[in-house]
């Protein structure tokens, strides 16, 4: 059986071809995975943008207050912090991002779609909310802050009830 050069070099090229496809679907699959934020690096995201930004300023009648975020705990289930108010209050917020399903911003805050936001005020009064305030000062904190909730979120593994 004769093969002509003809063939050969078809050969040589859906070879070259099939290699070629195969060495960009690795450096695709390389780059696409490098860009990825780790759990680590998502925490420590979080955690830094919450004591810059979380708080609000608030009207009380007589008085305007200001609120931060102090000691800023962040797990991927678990979302914790002291909200100070400059009119001497202070009360325990926590939450579990990955309990929302979608989250939408506004001019000062981040909305779950759900109450899944937890304030225990004192003398043991609590409260659900859906809203998380966050200050304006960097350009597009809000849409970024909802990413980077959604992400943490994929690393809580929550345990399932056999019952």
């Amino acid at each position: 059986m004769k093969i002509c050069y003809h063939q050969i070099l078809i050969k040589k090229r859906i070879k070259v071809m099939k290699t070629k496809t195969i060495i960009t679907a690795i450096i695709l699959l390389f780059s696409l995975t490098s860009f990825a934020q780790t759990k680590e690096e998502t925490i420590v995201w979080i955690k830094e943008k919450l004591e810059q930004h979380g708080g609000s300023d608030s009207d009380y009648g007589s008085e305007i207050c200001s609120t931060t975020y102090k000691d800023v705990k962040v797990t991927p289930c678990g979302i914790s912090f002291t909200e100070k108010s400059t009119c001497g209050k202070e009360w325990a917020v926590n939450f579990n991002a990955s309990k929302a399903k979608s989250w939408k911003f506004g001019s000062n805050y981040i909305k779950a779609d759900a109450q899944i936001i937890q304030t225990t005020y004192s003398k043991g009064k609590k409260s659900s909310d859906a809203y998380l305030s966050i200050r304006n000062g960097e350009s597009g904190i809000h849409e970024r802050m909802i990413k980077a909730l959604t992400h943490l979120a994929t690393f809580c593994e929550q345990k399932k009830e056999t019952f």
